[in-house]
């Protein structure tokens, strides 16, 4: 059996959508699966058990990208096609069955899943191998804990301050001494935010990961105490790996990608949504500063989540 998933390039809708395409691989245990997917977001499935293929995404030009992946897939005959973009893609491969997802603005991404695909449980999972668990293991010591940062993101007005990072990485030192810190995102947030982050603070107390695989990302992050970031697909990395994860809203929308649970803490600006919909934002600003370092401080110790 053949299962074609035509995914998103984002990493973050990518991540929402493995608890979908782990129910299918349960349902149909012997199915073999080809993603079309971006470079970036294709880290996600390079350990999944059923993979047959990953083909690339590579833009290009007058759309030919989707060309050339029409000739990757064309002469197969698939039995299922699950198309998690809405592109025209399927309806133009020989299949059987096929799922054609489009995005609802007013209900949260999951219960979207749940709601078109009539599943219940679109729980998020990663992958990861032996060689990325056991690099984990090894690096990450038993006596102390560990909290994930990711600073970046892939717009401006919703990254908090590298400097509120900085000043809350010091009065959680301040507070718990046996506190190690693992950094992740990509090289060019590695470029953009390591120093400034790290500013002022003994580089012993961090573990670099910018750079690294989302799945050795991951890996670490299972081991780990506890997440903080900007409203990502790295939140939701975090979220995946069962670590608990405060997320950091402004002008983005909660309702939708938020995560409300046990394990799941939102802070949001003093600005709800709908204010950042009625302003014209300017791309390169933050919008950010209403969350203060105190302020997560205040919700780690509330909630004991050191």
């Amino acid at each position: 059996m053949k299962i074609l998933v035509i995914s998103s390039n984002l990493i973050g809708d990518t991540i929402l959508s493995t608890g979908v395409i782990n129910y299918f691989m349960e349902k149909y245990q012997k199915a073999k699966f080809t993603f079309v997917i971006g470079p970036t977001a294709g880290q996600i499935y390079q350990n999944f058990p059923n993979l047959d293929k990953i083909i690339s995404i590579k833009k290009q030009k007058f759309n030919y990208h989707w060309y050339k992946i029409y000739l990757s897939c064309y002469n197969i005959k698939w039995d299922i096609i699950i198309d998690l973009r809405s592109s025209f893609l399927s309806f133009f491969l020989s299949h059987k069955k096929k799922y054609i997802f489009k995005k609802n603005k007013n209900l949260h991404h999951l219960d979207q899943f749940k709601k078109f695909f009539k599943i219940d449980n679109t729980e998020l999972i990663i992958h990861n191998n032996k060689l990325e668990l056991d690099k984990a293991n090894l690096e990450l010591k038993k006596n102390r804990k560990y909290v994930v940062i990711f600073p970046g993101g892939n717009w401006k007005p919703k990254i908090w301050p590298s400097e509120y990072y900085n000043t809350l990485i010091k009065l959680i030192c301040d507070d718990y001494s046996n506190v190690k810190f693992i950094l992740v995102g990509s090289s060019e947030e590695n470029k953009k935010y390591f120093d400034k982050i790290s500013k002022d603070i003994s580089k012993n107390k961090f573990i670099n990961l910018m750079g690294k695989t989302l799945t050795l990302t991951s890996s670490y992050m299972k081991k780990s105490h506890l997440f903080i970031g900007n409203d990502s697909g790295l939140m939701h990395l975090s979220v995946a790996s069962n670590l608990k994860t405060i997320c950091l809203f402004g002008p983005t929308n909660d309702k939708i990608y938020g995560h409300k649970n046990r394990n799941n803490f939102i802070l949001r600006t003093k600005e709800n949504y709908e204010y950042f919909k009625k302003i014209n934002l300017d791309k390169e600003q933050s919008y950010m500063k209403s969350i203060k370092p105190k302020s997560i401080l205040d919700l780690i110790k509330d909630k004991n989540l050191l």
